[in-house]
């Protein structure tokens, strides 16, 4: 029903004054023909075609001082009918058609009533006569008034805001992150097996060199008891023992290396598994705040949108139950009306035969006591039968005017009775349209509380899946703060592996710088040696020329003397060559010792240099001792770590073996202290050791639990 149709319930309602209504009936005596007295007979054609009908109630020269509506005229109008059939609009009716089939309410006190088919009666002149006419279109007005409420409903609109089931989706984000969490675990499940080889491996790599230095060592020991006893020719064999030894060692250390390598890439790949193992648990606590996020997002939208429809369609019920609450008082002081006519109506009828039915009453009487006379009075027999024949007589017209009036007001009396019962039926099915209605407003109430459930158990899904976020987090955190820790000890590790093949290169490089200085001492040594055997010899040449020449000079004296001139000539010469030769030698001695001093100079370099790369590779030594100690004591309690890890997983076997490992490490890291070193001097050195292992598959709860015995270790 539109908002226009509802302005006023007492809209159509007209009041009228008795001279308006004077005017009005005399219009509609020329119309209206006159009640066939006969009740037997139908009503006119002319009847049947009167549109206009009036039920009107008054009761003449009453005082105002008596009920309110005891002179009330009701008229009721409605526009013409092609036809006598009934027929029920379901449209709107517009202001103009409600005010002309309204209500018309006014005080008729004065007004002469319509003509009535029942006769007159002297002693029913001063009563009130009640002129009631109905018609059936009154009937299809009020039926159409009814079907035009009965159409009002209140739809309750189902939206399906989201096709897809949030439970549903939850459960497969579940799905799809226990998915990846278990590759992830898979992944290192596999990688944890793949480092259990690889420790094995390199524990029987370690043990391969252990065992060649032990077998070196015996042979270094056969050797040199070799050597004491001069048993050269055991100790040629032991040499090439020894020599095939070390080869052999040379080996197994290029293995050890290369097993140890194959463990370090395991351990690299281990921590990129649980890199991204924390990865995927990230994008999963990513996926659980997004899906929070969304669903509580959804939760409000749901709300917002039901509140809003719920709104909508309250208000349009409130609408629909005002106009239909309107209706029915207006149907239930119509019926009231109707009601008050009937009863008057009833009243009239009674009281127009209110003495005739007092004068049959008397009649009777009069009869029971004619008829006692009759049996007392034997010999007036003819005289008061013929008596009680005139009083039947009496009675019969009594009767009969009794029957007419009832017949004149019968057919009123029903019609007024077919409409009471026709609004009945109408304000019946009004009440059953407000039980509709309130069914559409529990209904209303039944979607907007299917609403709220729906979203509460959105905020509580948010919920869930943000605390599990919470937890993935966590253990994120718990993961990252772990990982620190153990990314620490590996670049530790890895660094001081580093610096230790550097220092050892530095150590070999410097160790060969040593020993082609001292070839080259040696050499230096030969050439001095030669260099002064040369010099040596020089010396005795010219100290032999020196004790020649003059000799030689002599004996030319005494040649000359006894005139051998040509022996003298000889010795002339011979002393002259002795003289050159003794000039080249010098020279030649002169060059020597230049030479042996600028060797001697070179020797003293040799060794300066000598002296100084020997210090040089004391310190890398110590150096390299230092790293390998540190490198060591990491190794020892990282093995720790994952041993006391894989007794926690109950792996045996791999605890076995890190044992093995953590010990050798140990005893080698001891016997490095026991050179000069001091654990106390390296303040850098990891204080706690985490298995990757127990990271990798501890829970929140046991993650939570490893970082406070840290901490408070750490305290």
């Amino acid at each position: 029903m539109e908002d226009d149709e509802m302005n006023s319930l007492f809209e159509g309602m007209v009041l009228f004054t008795p001279s308006q209504l004077a005017a009005e009936q005399s219009l509609e005596e020329d119309d209206v023909p006159k009640a066939n007295p006969n009740p037997n007979k139908s009503e006119s054609p002319a009847k049947s075609n009167d549109i206009d009908t009036c039920i009107e109630a008054a009761v003449s020269s009453e005082p105002l001082e008596e009920n309110l509506f005891s002179d009330l005229t009701l008229q009721l109008q409605t526009q013409p009918q092609s036809s006598p059939s009934i027929t029920y609009t379901k449209t709107k009716s517009s202001r103009k058609k409600k005010r002309a089939a309204g209500l018309r309410i006014g005080y008729g006190r004065d007004t002469t009533p319509h003509s009535s088919s029942a006769p007159d009666d002297d002693d029913a002149g001063d009563d009130d006569d009640v002129t009631c006419t109905i018609d059936e279109a009154d009937v299809d007005a009020e039926a159409s008034s009814k079907n035009s409420y009965s159409s009002i409903s209140v739809p309750v609109v189902v939206n399906e805001i989201n096709n897809n089931d949030p439970h549903q989706r939850f459960e497969y984000l579940r799905s799809v992150i226990s998915d990846k969490l278990n590759r992830a675990r898979e992944l290192a499940a596999s990688v944890s097996a793949a480092r259990k080889d690889s420790i094995r491996r390199r524990r029987k790599a370690a043990d391969d060199v252990e065992l060649a230095s032990l077998r070196h060592s015996q042979l270094e020991k056969q050797l040199d008891e070799a050597c004491e006893a001069e048993d050269f020719e055991a100790a040629q064999r032991i040499s090439d023992l020894l020599a095939a030894a070390e080869t052999h060692q040379q080996s197994l250390l290029i293995a050890l290396r290369d097993a140890e390598a194959h463990c370090d890439a395991i351990d690299s790949k281990m921590y990129d598994v649980l890199v991204s193992q924390i990865a995927a648990e990230q994008d999963c606590a990513s996926l659980l705040d997004h899906f929070s996020a969304d669903a509580s997002n959804s939760a409000d939208t749901f709300l917002k949108k039901a509140e809003s429809l719920s709104s909508e369609e309250m208000e349009k019920w409130l609408a629909s139950t005002e106009a239909l609450e309107g209706r029915k008082i207006e149907l239930e002081i119509e019926s009231h009306l109707v009601n008050e006519a009937r009863a008057v109506l009833n009243n009239s009828i009674e009281h127009s035969v209110e003495d005739d039915l007092r004068e049959k009453e008397i009649l009777y009487k009069k009869k029971d006591i004619l008829t006692n006379e009759l049996q007392k009075l034997l010999a007036l027999v003819r005289d008061k039968e013929k008596e009680i024949a005139e009083n039947d007589s009496n009675i019969r017209a009594v009767e009969e005017r009794i029957s007419i009036v009832v017949s004149d007001f019968q057919e009123y009396q029903s019609s007024i009775n077919a409409k009471y019962d026709s609004l009945q039926s109408i304000i019946s099915q009004l009440n059953l349209e407000s039980e509709a209605m309130s069914m559409k407003k529990k209904e209303i109430d039944k979607f907007l509380n299917d609403e709220v459930d729906r979203g509460t158990k959105l905020k509580e899904l948010a919920r869930v899946s943000a605390d599990e976020a919470k937890e993935y987090w966590e253990v994120v955190e718990l993961r990252r703060s772990l990982m620190s820790s153990i990314l620490k000890s590996r670049e530790d590790k890895v660094k001081l592996a580093k610096t230790e093949e550097k220092l050892s290169a530095e150590v070999q490089t410097l160790q060969q710088e040593a020993s082609a200085a001292r070839a080259s001492l040696q050499e230096l040594s030969s050439t001095k040696s030669n260099i002064q055997q040369n010099i040596a010899s020089f010396k005795q040449r010219i100290f032999f020329i020196d004790k020649r020449v003059p000799d030689l000079e002599a004996e030319k004296k005494v040649a000359a003397a006894a005139r051998n001139f040509k022996e003298a000539a000889r010795l002339a010469a011979e002393a002259k060559s002795l003289s050159v030769e003794k000039d080249g030698l010098q020279q030649e001695m002169e060059k020597a010792v230049l030479e042996l001093e600028k060797l001697e100079e070179n020797i003293e370099d040799t060794i300066n240099r000598l002296q100084e790369i020997e210090g040089l590779i004391s310190s890398k030594e110590k150096e390299v001792a230092m790293a390998r100690f540190q490198r060591l004591r990491i190794v020892a309690g990282a093995a720790t770590a994952e041993r006391s890890a894989a007794l926690e997983l109950g792996d045996l076997e791999e605890a076995n073996l890190l044992l093995a490992e953590a010990e050798a490490a140990g005893q080698e890291a001891k016997k490095l202290e026991e050179a000069n070193l001091k654990e106390e001097e390296f303040t850098n050195l990891p204080e706690h050791f985490i298995s990757m292992e127990l990271v990798t598959n501890f829970g929140r709860k046991q993650l939570a639990e490893l970082v406070a015995a840290i901490h408070l270790s750490a305290a």
